[in-house]
């Protein structure tokens, strides 16, 4: 086991901005971790159209853990699965894990997690804005679900070995566009994924067409979604608000309270939907 002095400054910082300590590496530890990633860090595309420019700039995004980090201080800004799952990745590693990365539809990178002295690896997730609160045995477990309010997550084994596939419902409903298939035998760095990161900076796209919040906060028993000017709040059991938010005053003064997320840079993303042509007050 590495102690604190043993890792690198960004695991450090890392580990203090989701208040984990350094431990033994075993699944109640990374059942801790992956709770506490998704109750400090937001899933969101703030950052993502902050770095809509640079991205077309340089033509790829590079994986890097430390900026990573640096953002969560200096903007409270976290990502999406790419950035999110792929710093996760390497603080797992530091930390004693064996992971690497599984890659979901096409689109959506996650994690499969080896925890020392265990045959079967885990499914690791906090790229998703879904709640894996907790590790997934994709063996063991096959009929597995993970569960908030009315969102429940199944991941169901294939027809070969191997292979499975990811399902979403809301409600009792499928949703149809979240429905991934993902082989565990296959193997990727992150640069495998760079085709499906280009198809994600398209401008009109999914994450550059519309703002985008998402975070759990399971001490108030509550999920915060915010989808351009539209706030829900989903608790356990099941209720859900919506808020519709008229302008960009309502929008800093949620962020500032119910995320509790106020570096946050909110007004710049807003500005650079509008220059990419969507205005989230006039859908």
């Amino acid at each position: 086991m590495r102690n604190q002095k043993q890792l690198p400054e960004w695991a450090r910082d890392y580990l203090h901005y989701i208040q984990v300590s350094v431990k033994e590496p075993s699944l109640e530890y990374l059942t801790e971790i992956s709770s506490a990633h998704l109750n400090q860090i937001p899933f969101e595309n703030i950052s993502t159209l902050l770095q809509f420019e640079e991205y077309h700039q340089k033509g790829k995004l590079v994986q890097d853990e430390e900026r990573f980090v640096k953002q969560l201080f200096q903007y409270h800004m976290g990502g999406t699965c790419y950035v999110i799952n792929s710093s996760l990745h390497q603080l797992l590693k530091e930390l004693g894990f064996q992971s690497r990365y599984a890659f979901l539809g096409g689109g959506h990178v996650a994690l499969l997690v080896q925890i020392p002295g265990e045959a079967e690896e885990v499914y690791v997730d906090a790229g998703n804005g879904a709640p894996f609160f907790e590790p997934v045995h994709l063996q063991t477990n096959p009929t597995n679900v993970s569960r908030f309010g009315r969102v429940e997550i199944r991941l169901r084994p294939g027809d070969e070995r191997g292979t499975h596939t990811y399902y979403r419902s809301a409600n009792g409903e499928v949703s149809e566009n979240m429905v991934w298939d993902f082989d565990t035998k296959k193997i990727y760095q992150f640069d495998d994924f760079q085709s499906a990161i280009k198809e994600y900076f398209q401008p009109n796209g999914l994450f550059t067409s519309h703002l985008r919040c998402q975070i759990w906060q399971l001490d108030q028993q509550r999920s915060l979604s915010l989808v351009d000017n539209v706030l829900s709040i989903q608790y356990r059991d099941g209720e859900v608000e919506k808020h519709v938010l008229a302008d960009r005053q309502a929008i800093r003064k949620v962020i500032n309270q119910e995320f509790e997320l106020p570096k946050l840079p909110v007004e710049e993303a807003i500005d650079v939907l509008e220059e990419l042509g969507t205005d989230i007050f006039t859908r």
